[in-house]
């Protein structure tokens, strides 16, 4: 889980321009950041927690904890009382409406956020979706990020930002739930042929590896440590996992032709995973634009400083 002091070190020096002072949330599948913005825009805090287990219960848990974070700015930072907030959330999200209206990984469905939030809260609060967040801010804060472009997110799930002619696309909190595409991989085991989720995203990537190697990992950031120690199962698995996203990267390139996909989370972090992209990209678009592949320049805290901007468009 992100760190309060990585939170600190990526937001330092950055500004999202003025506005009220406002608290910001990204609910994560595994764990929630927020953070404290000043009137200008600068990060004067941050905090984090686990993100609520799979329940019945887990939307109300969810919102308990955003209630803590409040409470805690609130108490610590009496000088910068906030007045807006954001929070983005995983799944399908309906930002007009301020509903999450599925979350598979959270267990949520047509949940009233928005509403429920701003009676918890007292304050106006903007609901939207975490990777659909994340993209805006790579998209309006990394320099040289063209009017086309896709951010994809690696986490627990698979989700993607996607942003035609310089506009980003919601279709109702529907666009961009790549998660569920199906791919069609040749691995180990024979043809895996399913959700891209299911093969490559963190959880399952540590899931395979445990199941085909018999050692239980934490992470898919063990897998890829496995994979640089010369485990040959690890490889198989990270193998496996890039075909994939470079098979669902093509299908994007095909329908909405990037000429730049950013990868995000905690695997965008290894070269394996950009070059294995890229290769594969090569291998399968002939007539199509050909998108270059980079990884994300805000890394984990891309979704947080998203709903950070989410307060600067209050009117």
């Amino acid at each position: 889980m992100t760190s309060r002091a990585e939170i600190l070190a990526v937001a330092e020096g950055l500004s999202l321009g003025a506005g009220p002072a406002a608290l910001a949330v990204d609910v994560g599948g595994t764990g929630m950041k927020a953070a404290l913005f000043d009137a200008g825009g600068r990060i004067v805090d941050a905090r984090t927690a686990p993100t609520p287990e799979c329940t019945h219960s887990a939307a109300t848990e969810v919102m308990d904890v955003i209630a803590g974070f409040h409470s805690a700015f609130a108490d610590e930072h009496r000088d910068h009382p906030v007045t807006e907030a954001a929070v983005v959330i995983p799944g399908i999200v309906d930002e007009a409406s301020g509903i999450g209206i599925l979350s598979a990984n959270l267990g949520w469905r047509n949940v009233a956020f928005r509403e429920l939030l701003n009676e918890r809260l007292n304050l106006d609060v903007t609901l939207s979706h975490d990777v659909r967040a994340a993209g805006r801010a790579e998209f309006d804060l990394v320099e040289d990020t063209p009017a086309d472009a896709v951010m994809i997110t690696i986490g627990t799930g698979i989700a993607a930002a996607i942003r035609v002619g310089g506009r980003l696309i919601s279709s109702g909190g529907y666009a961009g739930e790549v998660g569920f595409t199906e791919v069609a991989v040749d691995t180990a085991e024979g043809l895996f042929r399913g959700p891209i989720e299911h093969i490559a995203s963190a959880s399952s990537i540590a899931k395979r590896y445990s199941q085909r190697s018999g050692t239980e990992v934490a992470g898919s950031l063990d897998v890829l440590d496995a994979v640089h120690a010369g485990d040959p199962i690890a490889h198989q698995v990270f193998a496996e996992a890039v075909e994939a996203l470079a098979a669902m990267c093509a299908q994007i390139a095909a329908v909405v032709a990037p000429a730049t996909i950013v990868l995000g989370g905690g695997l965008s972090g290894a070269d394996e995973l950009l070059d294995g992209v890229a290769a594969g990209l090569e291998s399968r678009l002939d007539v199509h634009r050909m998108p270059s592949v980079r990884r994300a320049g805000l890394g984990p805290v891309a979704g947080l400083i998203g709903a950070g901007l989410l307060t600067r468009d209050v009117a």
